[in-house]
């Protein structure tokens, strides 16, 4: 999957961007369950914070900014605070993974 990381001046990956074309969360919930490190994951309603999760004990977010972006931005909810906590292994997973299938409501040939 095509990722877009936001990375400090330091080189620190903070975050990471993918498409927010999911028409569905719970394929994005399972790949985020297969990271080690990662806890407690739920899907929260009516806030940007669309899933919220703890990496390593620590808030953690897949973020729509406004509400109707068109990327999902993931990472540390605090993204200063803790400059030691590497999310690699999350941005790999998500780098790694295939996709989940298209659903489309287009009409062939249309």
């Amino acid at each position: 999957m095509k990722t877009f990381p936001s990375v400090r001046d330091d080189g620190h990956l903070v975050g990471f961007e993918v498409t927010s074309s999911w028409l569905i969360f719970g394929p994005l919930i399972r790949l985020l369950r297969s990271v080690p490190g990662v806890t407690d994951v739920r899907r929260v309603w009516f806030k940007d914070d669309r899933i919220v999760f703890n990496f390593h004990g620590l808030p953690a977010a897949v973020n729509e900014p406004w509400g109707d972006n068109s990327r999902y931005w993931i990472g540390l909810q605090d993204r200063v605070a803790n400059p030691e906590i590497d999310i690699t292994p999350i941005h790999e997973a998500f780098e790694r993974h295939n996709g989940f299938g298209t659903l489309t409501f287009w009409p062939f040939g249309g």
